[in-house]
């Protein structure tokens, strides 16, 4: 477990580190906010586990994607990825992870229970939300070899042959580079491959929300006062 610095902090939430570390924005305490994320985004989603046996931690990392099984191919994979976003442990990479894992996955995203102002009278909206989304837009993404004559959707650039790259059960046969799994808002890695696909793209689960529903800068939470617009399947997802 490793704490952060001040620089290390999620950008746009600021704390007051000398008297009660409560946020400026919401006002609530600093760990209300969980900075400290040690069970990673498929815990934080409510997911099972779906792993193959390797430990990241032996492996010196705090997260290894599913689909790997062997150190080679987990070396193989972060290699691809800048220094600064590897997760290795008691680095500035972990501190990414953990940084993302609170900023792509809110809480009050994920459940009601972690809602602060969501009336009685939306409360079935809310829950309507979260059941489509869950159905239909989010997922963990998987590591494997990647197959002949592969091109990334992310720079459009050929893959050789068998090095590990990632894929999208909910877009079908696509296929990335490892450093090019990103959210199209903002452009961030998207955190222990948790993704959401809208409209044929992928977003981390706060910015593919943001496309639905507007969300208050002052709670962070989404508003469900107003008509959800329509969440549709991807084209490329099996059946």
């Amino acid at each position: 477990m490793i704490s952060l610095s001040p620089d290390e902090l999620i950008p746009g939430i600021s704390f007051i580190f000398r008297s009660r570390k409560n946020c400026k924005n919401c006002k609530c305490l600093r760990e209300g906010h969980e900075i400290v994320a040690e069970h990673g985004a498929r815990s934080r989603l409510g997911l099972t586990s779906n792993h193959d046996g390797l430990d990241a931690r032996s492996l010196g990392y705090t997260f290894v994607p599913a689909g790997l099984t062997t150190a080679r191919q987990v070396d193989q994979y972060f290699s691809s990825l800048p220094t600064h976003e590897v997760p290795k442990l008691g680095s500035k990479g972990e501190s990414a992870r953990l940084q993302r894992i609170v900023k792509q996955l809110p809480k009050q995203d994920l459940a009601l229970t972690a809602c602060k102002f969501v009336e009685e009278s939306v409360k079935s909206s809310y829950q309507d939300f979260v059941s489509a989304r869950n159905e239909i837009a989010l997922d963990i993404g998987l590591a494997k070899p990647a197959p002949p004559n592969s091109s990334c959707d992310g720079c459009k650039r050929s893959i050789p042959n068998q090095q590990v790259s990632v894929v999208a059960p909910r877009m079908g046969k696509l296929i990335w580079h490892p450093g090019c799994f990103r959210c199209t808002t903002c452009q961030d890695l998207l955190v222990d491959l948790a993704y959401c696909v809208h409209d044929d793209k992928i977003y981390c689960e706060r910015h593919y929300a943001e496309l639905l529903k507007p969300r208050c800068e002052g709670c962070d939470e989404v508003s469900h006062d107003f008509e959800t617009r329509p969440i549709r399947r991807s084209k490329n997802e099996k059946f």
